[in-house]
């Protein structure tokens, strides 16, 4: 998915956040993870535009086990803001696994890595 779309889904994160919480804090904190999560892809353009390598796609960000870690020590410190982060993080994540048809761990930091960060494992026909 794209800036925008992630923009607008975030957005929606972060204002149910703030409709749950009243905290203008947290829901800005969901908004801003739920976007700028993607300036991983830096690495990626790099990598793939001016070492013109496309046989790697790391998007360090990108990894449900972040997404399972935030939620769990969220719930477990009851933290608020914690929480709005995790849940931004869970939007993007979900939207990327749907919208982007990757392998069925394609989002999986730890998969990624046991295969190298290899793009053909990643997102068959990348």
């Amino acid at each position: 998915m794209g800036p925008v779309g992630h923009t607008v889904i975030s957005a929606g994160v972060g204002a149910g956040y703030w409709g749950v919480t009243q905290s203008v804090g947290a829901a800005a904190l969901a908004f801003g993870v739920g976007v700028l999560m993607d300036a991983d892809h830096v690495y990626d353009y790099y990598h793939w535009y001016v070492k013109r390598r496309r046989d790697k796609i790391y998007v360090l960000l990108h990894a449900w086990e972040y997404s399972i870690a935030g939620l769990a020590l969220a719930l477990f410190l009851s933290h608020p803001l914690l929480l709005a982060a995790a849940l931004g993080h869970l939007a993007h994540v979900i939207t990327d696994q749907i919208h982007n048809r990757p392998s069925r761990f394609g989002y999986s930091i730890v998969y990624r890595a046991i295969n190298g960060f290899e793009a053909e494992a990643i997102s068959p026909g990348h």
